[in-house]
């Protein structure tokens, strides 16, 4: 697994709107992969620009700016999308999609233990089990379905099985960021995380981000 002395890094990045509107002049940074900011009431002119080119949304912008290679990016708006297709659950287990189909696998290999199998069978499966646990115990997710519970009750989630098409704005956001978090992107941007969000939430999340290890971080 990739890791990365800078996360991202921008060299002479400006944004301007037609009119002459600038947002965003000359920004020159490098982001270090172990750096941890929590801004509460951040400057919000040109910091949502800044974000969504970050996150690699906008592509009008001047200057250069980019993310290390492999670098996974995760970016929650003020208005997040969710599948309508899916339940509150659903939506949530988009963010652990990848560490659940590994654990699949892992079981389905494991069953396999029990078949009649020639030697060669027996020792293919012994090394794909020991790559799959090796993959699960880098990304901790043996305990994934405390995981997700825990998140979802910190963060106040509605019922699992709630229609988030129904849901109100603040609903749809305590979703989204869980589902977000749950995914573990190697740089996390967040746009006000704490609306809507109770106090005992907010402490929850603010723990959490002072917690918080990417998968790709050293």
């Amino acid at each position: 697994m990739a890791s990365y002395q800078y996360v991202y890094v921008m060299k002479g990045l400006s944004k301007a709107y037609p009119g002459g509107k600038t947002v965003l002049k000359d920004v020159l940074a490098q982001l270090p992969a172990r750096r941890k900011d929590w801004r509460d009431r951040p400057e919000r002119r040109g910091e949502i620009d800044l974000m969504k080119i970050m996150a690699g949304l906008d592509k009008e912008y001047g200057g250069e700016a980019w993310a290390a290679e492999g670098a996974k990016m995760g970016y929650l708006s003020q208005e997040p999308y969710l599948d309508p297709a899916k339940d509150v659950f659903g939506n949530v287990m988009d963010g652990v999609k990848e560490i659940k189909s590994i654990l699949d696998r892992f079981e389905a290999v494991s069953a396999r233990f029990g078949e009649d199998l020639t030697d060669d069978e027996m020792n293919a499966l012994i090394a794909e089990q020991a790559e799959l646990q090796e993959k699960i115990d880098v990304m901790d997710g043996w305990d994934l379905d405390r995981t997700v519970d825990i998140a979802m009750d910190a963060l106040r989630c509605p019922p699992r099985d709630a229609d988030v098409t129904k849901l109100s704005g603040g609903e749809r956001r305590r979703v989204a960021l869980c589902r977000l978090l749950l995914e573990k992107p190697d740089l996390l941007l967040l746009d006000e995380p704490t609306n809507h969000l109770d106090a005992e939430s907010v402490a929850w999340l603010e723990r959490f981000l002072h917690d918080y290890k990417a998968p790709s971080w050293p």
